[in-house]
């Protein structure tokens, strides 16, 4: 395997070590499928992996998760913090004439909201927002459609398309290749 485990000989036999590892074996073995390649590595408690894909388009693909303590070994596991996201990020020449950003909603949007002109809901999904001066673009339709599943689950955090590269930041554990490799078809 490509991606190194960087873990210490104790972490070896936890299932949280062998849960990570299946998971960048799994990835590893999916880029290799698009003629990609990948970097990185794992641990019982994290992972950090990139692959690019060079079929049919270019695509960035980068998985992190990370568990954050107190520090302190007396407290519970409630103590600890997860991150875990994936990124999709690919170039999209010509496309800069329509720019957007489609992200979760904070509790200061509804003041926001009110003075932004180019801020409006997400007509679909209550929980996002869409800051666009076309919000109806032919992207955003093929978009939603493919993402329907991640936005139903909140997995979605931003969707940012801006400076001609299209930049999917999801808050997920889950690979999701079907749904990426939809995407590709755009």
């Amino acid at each position: 395997m490509i991606i190194k485990p960087n873990a210490s000989p104790d972490e070896k036999d936890s299932p949280f070590y062998i849960k990570n590892e299946e998971f960048c074996s799994e990835f590893e073995h999916f880029i290799a499928k698009k003629n990609g390649k990948v970097k990185g590595n794992y641990n019982a408690w994290s992972y950090s992996i990139f692959g690019k894909t060079l079929n049919p388009k270019n695509w960035t693909l980068k998985y992190k998760k990370a568990t954050f303590s107190s520090g302190n070994l007396w407290l519970s596991s409630k103590h600890q913090n997860l991150l875990v996201l994936a990124e999709w990020e690919t170039e999209r020449a010509g496309t800069h004439n329509s720019e957007f950003l489609i992200r979760k909603k904070t509790k200061t949007d509804f003041i926001k909201l009110m003075f932004n002109k180019s801020l409006s809901k997400f007509n679909i999904y209550d929980k996002y927002i869409i800051e666009s001066e076309n919000n109806k673009s032919q992207l955003i339709s093929k978009l939603n459609k493919i993402l329907e599943p991640l936005f139903k689950s909140g997995e979605i955090y931003i969707i940012d398309h801006r400076n001609d590269r299209l930049k999917i930041e999801l808050r997920t554990e889950k690979h999701y290749f079907d749904i990426f490799n939809e995407l590709t078809e755009l």
